[in-house]
C-alpha cells in the first residue's frame, strides 16, 4: 500500500509544472520610466517646434511660453531617465527556481 502511495505521488509531481522562476524585487518599473522618458522627449521636441513659428510668425509671447514648456519636458524627460537607471541598478532582486 505505501508503494502504491509513493508511485502515486511521483507520477503526480512529475506530471505537474515545476515552478520556474520566482522574482522578489523593488519597484523595477525601468521600461516604464524610459517609454515615459521617450515621450517627454517627444512632446519637447513638439515644443520646440511650436516655439520656433511662434516666434517666426512674430508671437513671441507664445513662443516663450512654448520654449517654456518644452525646458521643463526636458527636464522631466533627465528625470524620467534617472529614475529608469535606478530602477535597473538599484534595489534587491532575489531569484529562485532554475
Amino acid at each position: 500500500m505505501k508503494t502504491l502511495y509513493s508511485l502515486g505521488v511521483a507520477a503526480i509531481l512529475l506530471g505537474s509544472p515545476a515552478m520556474a522562476q520566482v522574482v522578489i524585487g523593488g519597484d523595477n518599473d525601468a521600461a516604464r520610466h524610459q517609454n515615459r522618458a521617450m515621450q517627454d522627449r517627444a512632446e519637447a521636441h513638439r515644443d520646440s517646434a511650436e516655439a520656433r513659428h511662434d516666434a517666426a510668425v512674430g508671437n513671441f509671447y507664445g513662443a516663450a511660453r512654448e520654449q517654456n514648456e518644452a525646458r521643463q519636458e526636458w527636464r522631466d524627460s533627465r528625470h524620467q531617465e534617472h529614475r529608469a537607471d535606478h530602477d535597473d541598478h538599484g534595489g534587491v532582486g532575489i531569484q529562485l527556481g532554475r
